[in-house]
């Protein structure tokens, strides 16, 4: 009988128990151990970066192939990369928007291209010889904005993307349709995780997102090779035929040359009343060289002349370079 405790010495053990718990808990916030159990991680921190990275590779690629569409810089970069909840991802959404739906095959499951109709309208109004200005009320594309914007923007994303991810797996990402209302995409439950991967795209003053929606049952066959370790130990050099390849287009890629003699000042009245004959008078001196112009930059100095009974021009100085 002597072993049995008493009430005062069981309540001093019940309250030394409660504070080694409060200090447990308070190391656990400390050091981050604290798990939320309504939202799983399925993507580990190496499986992020190398998702990342074939990310930032098509990023790359996509705003050369753009900037020669919109003949204008095009610059297209990874933002960031989250894991939710389909749920969340498409109470995320604005509506109306642009929701492209890629089949992933041989992978199951699609995956999903999101942007803002605004920016829709500025590549449209772009891609179709405009400053690239986009309306000021929202609403939804037309049958004609979304084919221009289907053949010229989304399949050639997806084309794009396919080649990214060679290094990992041959998938072929195929558009199948496109959404304008994000409660009509069936792709998953709401509670299934998803990795949302941001893009942002700049031309001219116009800037947003690119989102890209991937499920986690559609990599889940391929997740073990998503991990940056992998990524540099599948890199391989060049292949000597696509380099020649290469370098063969570039070659044959057609620049507009234009030879700028000079420029002046005239006022409405004096250019409605312009007869043949009149001279308008160049700020440029007539023993000075003039510029020839690669597009809108000025690479050469050179003067001009005649070869036979055509104009030429003669180039004496290479340009220093302009910025990018």
């Amino acid at each position: 009988m002597e072993d049995i405790l008493s009430q005062n010495e069981i309540d001093k053990l019940i309250e030394a128990s409660r504070e080694a718990s409060d200090d447990y808990m308070k190391d656990s916030e400390i050091i981050g151990d604290s798990y939320d159990f309504t939202k799983p991680n399925k993507f580990s921190k190496d499986q992020l970066r190398g998702l990342q990275r074939i990310h930032e590779q098509f990023c790359r690629t996509y705003s050369g192939m753009m900037s020669a569409k919109l003949r204008t810089r095009f610059d297209l970069k990874y933002q960031s990369i989250t894991q939710l909840t389909f749920g969340e991802f498409i109470r995320s959404l604005p509506n109306p928007s642009v929701l492209s739906v890629f089949d992933a095959s041989p992978l199951p499951g699609s995956i999903i291209l999101q942007l803002t109709p605004d920016s829709a309208f500025s590549l449209h109004d772009r891609l179709c010889g405009g400053p690239g200005f986009s309306i000021r009320h929202t609403r939804g594309l037309s049958d004609i904005e979304m084919a221009v914007l289907k053949r010229q923007v989304i399949t050639m994303f997806g084309d794009i993307l396919s080649d990214s991810w060679k290094e990992i797996e041959d998938i072929k990402f195929r558009l199948e349709h496109i959404e304008s209302n994000p409660q009509f995409l069936q792709l998953a439950s709401d509670r299934d995780v998803v990795v949302a991967i941001s893009l942002r795209f700049e031309f001219n003053k116009v800037s947003d997102i690119f989102n890209l929606c991937i499920p986690y049952r559609t990599l889940e066959p391929i997740i073990n090779k998503i991990t940056q370790h992998r990524l540099f130990d599948s890199l391989e050099p060049p292949n000597p035929e696509k380099v020649i390849e290469l370098k063969d287009k570039v070659r044959s890629v057609i620049l507009p040359v234009e030879v700028e003699l000079g420029s002046g000042v005239v006022t409405a009245g004096e250019l409605l009343n312009l007869e043949p004959g009149d001279v308008i008078e160049l700020e440029r001196k007539r023993s000075e060289n003039v510029d020839i112009k690669i597009g809108k930059l000025t690479k050469f100095k050179g003067t001009p002349g005649k070869l036979g009974d055509k104009l030429g021009v003669v180039i004496t100085s290479i340009c220093e370079p302009q910025g990018e």
